[in-house]
C-alpha cells in the first residue's frame, strides 16, 4: 500500500507542476484571468461542466493543456470536499448544518 501511496503522491506532484507551468505560460495567475476562470467555472451548469476545447479556445491553449488545467482544479475541489466532510464528521466546523 505504501508504494501505491507514493505513486499517487508522485502523480499529484507531476500534475501540479504541469498545472503551474500552464498557469504561468498563459498568465492565468493574474487577477483578471483568475476571476475570468472563477466566473466561468461558477456560472457553468453543474451537470454540464466546462469543456476542455472551450476552455482551450477561451485562453489560447491546446486542448491537452486545458485538460491538465481543468483536471487539477477537479483534484483541488475533491480535496476540499473531502477535507470539509472529514472536518464535519469530526465536529470541527461551525456550520449550522451540524
Amino acid at each position: 500500500m505504501i508504494a501505491a501511496d507514493q505513486a499517487q503522491a508522485d502523480s499529484h506532484e507531476i500534475h501540479k507542476r504541469e498545472f503551474d507551468r500552464i498557469r504561468k505560460k498563459y498568465g492565468l495567475d493574474n487577477p483578471a484571468q483568475a476571476e475570468k476562470i472563477a466566473d466561468l467555472l461558477a456560472n457553468t451548469n453543474a451537470n454540464e461542466g466546462v469543456s476542455a476545447p472551450k476552455f482551450a479556445t477561451l485562453f489560447g491553449m491546446t486542448v491537452e493543456e486545458a485538460v491538465v488545467f481543468l483536471e487539477w482544479i477537479k483534484v483541488g475541489i475533491k480535496f476540499k470536499e473531502e477535507t470539509l466532510d472529514t472536518a464535519k464528521k469530526a465536529g470541527l466546523t461551525n456550520s449550522k448544518e451540524n
